[in-house]
């Protein structure tokens, strides 16, 4: 694993979502920049995948027909976005389409496109090939639990609440009422 993740291809992989999440979503991504190094200043033991991305975790789907049923990933940050990346050699026109059925959309995703979506909202999968090609995928993202562990102080949210004053759990509680809100100003409005 640790010749995957140190390949010069995969580096160029996770530089270029890292660079596509900055120029397409800068608030974002400051977000997940600034959490990041949060979390790895105080938790000093933990390793970086990739000193070229803004995630915490990534996934390689090594196929080589790789097909995903449908799912959302609700561990994933709720207004977070992850970069889906596919490769290999596969007539996208026939096969390996991205589907996101809650918005009715089944879109060709070629090979060496990225997606970014909010993985935990959305149910996604991807089509079948056919059998002689081959396809594969690269995903980056960060658990929500890991925002919420550094914002309750780098603790369990049980043990946050059950040490915080009534000041701070009212005030905790006001956050978590509007946080929603919060979440919807990180996506960006093209028009």
């Amino acid at each position: 694993m640790d010749g995957l993740l140190s390949h010069p291809a995969m580096l160029r992989a996770t530089g270029f979502m890292d660079q596509l999440f900055r120029t397409y979503n800068i608030k974002m991504y400051e977000s997940y920049k600034r959490h990041q190094a949060e979390l790895h200043a105080h938790e000093t033991h933990l390793r970086r995948n990739f000193p070229n991305s803004v995630w915490s975790s990534v996934t390689v789907n090594m196929g080589p027909r790789t097909i995903t049923d449908p799912h959302v990933d609700g561990a994933n940050r709720p207004d977070g976005w992850c970069p889906v990346f596919p490769l290999g050699s596969f007539n996208p026109r026939t096969g390996g389409h991205l589907v996101l059925p809650d918005l009715k959309l089944v879109i060709e995703f070629p090979a060496g496109c990225v997606i970014f979506l909010p993985s935990s909202l959305l149910v996604h999968y991807n089509t079948p090939i056919q059998l002689h090609e081959k396809r594969y995928s690269i995903t980056q993202c960060t658990a929500g639990g890991l925002f919420r562990w550094a914002s309750n102080g780098f603790q369990t949210q049980d043990t946050f609440l059950a040490k915080a004053s009534h000041e701070v759990k009212s005030k905790w509680l006001a956050d978590r009422a509007t946080r929603w809100e919060r979440g919807l100003d990180f996506f960006p409005i093209i028009v």
